[in-house]
């Protein structure tokens, strides 16, 4: 695909900003309390315990042996993500720049959370210098976390270095299309810039580009589920997940 204008394809690629140390800081600094927050709801721990669920369940479905060592980078201070469903897994590691978080025991969930989150090691630690070993992991998960990255590119290249050649790779991601992506940059991210919705987000991602860096990161694409023609061009966001494996 090809864009008229240098500025475009500036906002359609990322290629714009490495986020500053101090803005990836203040987006961070809103996870533990929107996690926190969260689990005091009802409605709101089971929109986000179902959703997982349901990733776990689709990703055991393509699991064609079982994985000795799974990482999941980015599941949340909860410190379950989809990783606490895969209990077929033996070893199940979950790294998290935020230390997990102890939940509230009049919380409608924390006696579940706490449950399947017990055989998970939780790691504290980022996404662009994960403190695990080259070709660790059997399977790497990472799901609508690349988007509050400081470096997408030196975060994707980390989960590469950690997987071990032939390694499947989980991601997903929530993307814009062309003009939805115009509309945050140029009206959105500064007419709400002191709400949650921005202020959590260091990107915003454009699915060709997501490939495109996804490709520079050494995966290869099994499978891909995202936008059409249309949708990419004009419609609403939508999360684009992809299944890959790491080359070589």
């Amino acid at each position: 695909m090809r864009y008229p204008d240098r500025k475009l394809r500036l906002l359609l690629s990322g290629h714009h900003h490495m986020v500053t140390l101090e803005r990836w800081r203040e987006a961070q600094s809103t996870e533990p309390s929107f996690y926190a927050g969260m689990s005091l709801g009802v409605t709101d721990s089971l929109d986000v315990l179902y959703h997982n669920a349901v990733k776990a369940r689709y990703l055991s479905g393509l699991l064609r042996e079982i994985p000795q060592v799974s990482v999941e980078v980015g599941p949340g201070p909860w410190g379950l993500g989809i990783s606490g469903y895969l209990r077929e897994i033996p070893v199940r590691v979950c790294v998290e720049p935020d230390p997990r978080i102890d939940l509230d025991p009049t919380a409608p969930f924390a006696s579940f959370i706490t449950e399947w989150r017990r055989p998970v090691r939780y790691v504290v630690g980022v996404g662009e210098s994960i403190p695990l070993a080259s070709e660790s992991a059997d399977l790497v998960i990472c799901c609508n976390v690349v988007d509050h990255a400081r470096d997408a590119d030196k975060f994707l290249s980390e989960l590469n270095r950690i997987l071990k050649p032939g390694g499947l790779f989980f991601f997903d991601v929530d993307t814009f299309s062309a003009l939805g992506l115009l509309k945050w940059h140029l009206w959105t991210k500064h007419r709400h810039q002191d709400e949650l919705l921005v202020i959590a987000h260091t990107y915003r991602m454009f699915e060709p580009d997501v490939v495109r860096r996804l490709k520079a990161a050494g995966f290869e694409i099994t499978r891909r589920e995202g936008h059409n023609l249309l949708s990419l061009m004009v419609g609403h966001s939508r999360n684009s997940r992809f299944v890959l494996r790491k080359r070589g």
